[in-house]
């Protein structure tokens, strides 16, 4: 039986365990990491993606509710990115009797929202999930409760009306410990506690074994590197050349902090405020808001990005510690017989939560491939070229967000001369003003498509918008216009119908099936 070992724990290391034995159940699996090492868990948030995710490893939503202080997610609401007091929101599709930015098939974008851009009419005004998130409500409307409560549902979810795509936060501490226990109790994963040492290879420069501080080998026909920041085996050990995103994305050093919520309701979305010199996460957990402010250090040190966060605040904080970054990856995922996965494979800042989809989504590829058991250096180069594939778009996205008009510190008159955009997306910038989100969606493994850049682009007013007026102008405006107040109306509507957070919450805590 082949032996595959899992170096590091934490989201990424348990996730790649799980679904690694989900594919090959036949394979011994063993996850190492060491208890002194530890995990911040600020709180951590995904796309809808990860509810897929968890769905296919058999984990129900409330159980990570219940034991890992999750809740819903429905898009980000990004404030004062140009330095106004507004916000726009970055949401989640609806479904599609709700789907209002729907394309056309023969235009391929939506003759409503093209027109209000043109008009310079704010998006969130026909968007329902911006209604949802002012009334910190979720897309679950509720039928009957005596339903739910008496009849022996897998997870309560299903016997509500599920209005749109949700995605989740939780405590990462928490979610691993919890992916740690299903591994290891229902699961037939085993755990090594040490702290790595060192390996040893066989004459090709594959990995053996992982030493251990102290004594103690793990052998391993399979390795993958789930060591985050420390990046033990494509960094240390085998050198890999790191492609760093600086250029595009200069913040390197985030500052996390925790502040207290009353634990009853709390928004149903990330928030990402910009700040001077940065921006923001604040992300609720359910006894707390996990927070944490991501700066360019060759502005600030980490004492004023402190006092700036309390003066925004108006009290004071205590961050747990503070951590550098730089934005990048690494040119390879998979060298010899040793697969990267997440931070220790590639990092951007967490402005989109794109981290668990990119290796999710790459690793899912590779292991329902069979490559782990065959890989041959033909394979290798095959999954390393869809690795870049999929992280390379994600970099460019979030550039866009920095294109904004705040100008009131150094770091935002600066960011424009100081930092390089990328040829892709000045590409679409010179395309877009003649035809509008022409190609925006095209990429078949593009995370963020056509709606997306929609949200953010008006957001931070990238668009021009004569483009869009022209192109709409060929149009019935007044019927368009007609179109916007009809969805204004019905949002309020639907909205009423809707569960609160916090209460939806509540319900998945009345009713969830054990899984441990």
């Amino acid at each position: 039986m082949k032996k595959i070992v899992v170096l590091g724990g934490g989201t990424a290391g348990w996730l790649t365990a799980l679904l690694t034995r989900e594919f090959h159940p036949e394979l011994d699996i063993t996850l190492v990491e060491s208890e002194e090492i530890g995990i911040l868990g600020a709180g951590e948030g995904t796309v809808p993606h990860f509810v897929e995710l968890i769905d296919f490893l058999r984990i129900p939503v409330s159980a990570l509710v219940r034991e890992c202080s999750a809740t819903l997610k429905i898009g980000i609401r990004f404030t004062n990115w140009n330095g106004d007091g507004t916000s726009y929101f970055h949401d989640f599709a609806a479904k599609t009797e709700l789907e209002e930015w729907a394309f056309d098939d023969n235009f391929r974008y939506n003759k409503l929202v093209t027109h209000l851009v043109g008009k310079g009419v704010h998006l969130d005004t026909v968007n329902f999930y911006a209604r949802l998130a002012d009334e910190w409500k979720v897309p679950f409307v509720l039928n009957d409760l005596n339903d739910v409560l008496l009849n022996d549902y897998r997870d309560p979810i299903a016997a509500v009306q599920h209005l749109g795509n949700f995605a989740l936060h939780f405590d990462a501490r928490l979610l691993a410990a919890f992916l740690g226990r299903l591994s290891r109790q229902q699961r037939r994963i085993s755990r090594v506690e040490g702290r790595f040492s060192h390996v040893s290879t066989d004459d090709g420069g594959n990995i053996t074994g992982i030493h251990l501080q102290g004594g103690g080998v793990v052998p391993c026909d399979f390795v993958f590197d789930c060591s985050g920041f420390a990046r033990l085996l494509l960094g240390k050990h085998f050198g890999q050349k790191w492609i760093d995103y600086k250029q595009h994305l200069p913040l390197d050093t985030a500052l996390p902090f925790f502040v207290p919520h009353d634990g009853r309701n709390f928004p149903p979305y990330t928030e990402a405020t910009a700040m001077k010199y940065g921006w923001m996460w604040r992300i609720p957990v359910q006894n707390r808001y996990g927070c944490g402010y991501v700066f360019d250090s060759s502005y600030i040190n980490e004492e004023q990005a402190r006092q700036e966060v309390e003066t925004l605040l108006g009290h004071p904080i205590d961050p747990p510690k503070v951590f550098k970054f730089s934005a990048g990856t690494f040119e390879n995922t998979v060298v010899k017989n040793c697969y990267g996965v997440g931070l220790s494979q590639h990092f951007v800042e967490p402005l989109e939560a794109t981290s668990i989809w990119t290796f999710s989504k790459n690793l899912i590829n590779f292991l329902k491939s069979g490559a782990i058991t065959h890989l041959t250096p033909e394979l290798a180069d095959y999954f390393n070229q869809r690795a870049r594939l999929v992280i390379e778009p994600v970099p460019e996205f979030l550039y866009l967000h920095y294109l904004t008009r705040r100008s009131d510190s150094p770091f935002w008159q600066d960011f424009r001369k100081k930092t390089v955009m990328m040829d892709s997306l000045r590409e679409k910038q010179r395309l877009w003003k003649e035809i509008p989100l022409f190609d925006a969606d095209m990429l078949p493994l593009q995370m963020f498509t056509a709606p997306s850049w929609l949200s953010v682009g008006d957001g931070v007013h990238f668009f021009e918008r004569p483009a869009f007026a022209r192109l709409a102008s060929a149009w019935d405006r007044n019927q368009l216009d007609q179109q916007a107040a009809f969805l204004t109306k019905k949002h309020q509507h639907l909205a009423r119908a809707c569960m609160l957070h916090g209460d939806f919450l509540s319900l998945l805590r009345q009713k969830s099936q054990l899984v441990l």
